[in-house]
């Protein structure tokens, strides 16, 4: 449960630092929303057995995981290493992508070296010797600096659980043309 609430507030960040805007899917949620209370309102007893059935999926799962050997791999575990829960992001990440950031770029890939958390994008669309230029790399070292030092705390607990950075890595026909290393140092300057 406390995995799962954790990954719902790390996978915005992730989104939000590796150039998603999600506003769009704020406005999509707003409407589910207004839809789901306009249900309830006309089926008030639907809602009420959703919940339950809810509850007991919950309970189910948890005394599925609750088998003895899963509860010693637990008890195993050091208290302060937050590893696993890095590679559980990367995990869903994964599965979200690929993404279209913008009209010219594709997150393709995500992935984790050590505590560094990993961005793989594909650009296509913009000529080789703008993005070659030092403007273009100029301008999103600025664009990936502001989102990495975001005061917004699930930005915050992402550069937490990743102290040694998040990389950056544009390519170009299958070639590297831009990599940019941003670290929790950066956000001081």
């Amino acid at each position: 449960m406390m995995k799962k609430a954790m990954l719902a507030m790390l996978v915005p960040a992730v989104l939000f630092i590796g150039g998603c805007d999600d506003s769009s899917k704020e406005k999509a949620d707003l409407a589910v929303k207004q839809s789901n209370e306009h249900s309830a309102a006309t089926q008030p007893n639907a809602e009420k057995g959703q919940a339950t059935d809810d509850v007991d999926k919950a309970l189910k799962e948890i005394e599925e995981r609750s088998t003895p050997e899963k509860i010693e791999q637990f008890n195993k575990l050091p208290d302060n290493d937050s590893s696993n829960l890095r590679e559980i992001v990367v995990t869903e990440m994964k599965k979200k992508l690929p993404l279209l950031i913008d009209e010219a770029t594709l997150m393709s890939d995500v992935s984790l070296d050590g505590n560094t958390f990993s961005y793989k994008y594909v650009i296509k669309g913009i000529p080789a010797n703008v993005i070659e230029g030092d403007q273009w790399k100029n301008n999103m070292q600025k664009s990936i600096v502001n989102r990495y030092c975001s005061n917004n705390a699930q930005v915050t607990m992402f550069r937490d659980l990743f102290p040694e950075g998040v990389i950056y890595n544009y390519y170009v026909s299958e070639k590297l043309v831009y990599t940019y290393k941003a670290v929790p140092s950066v956000c001081n300057q």
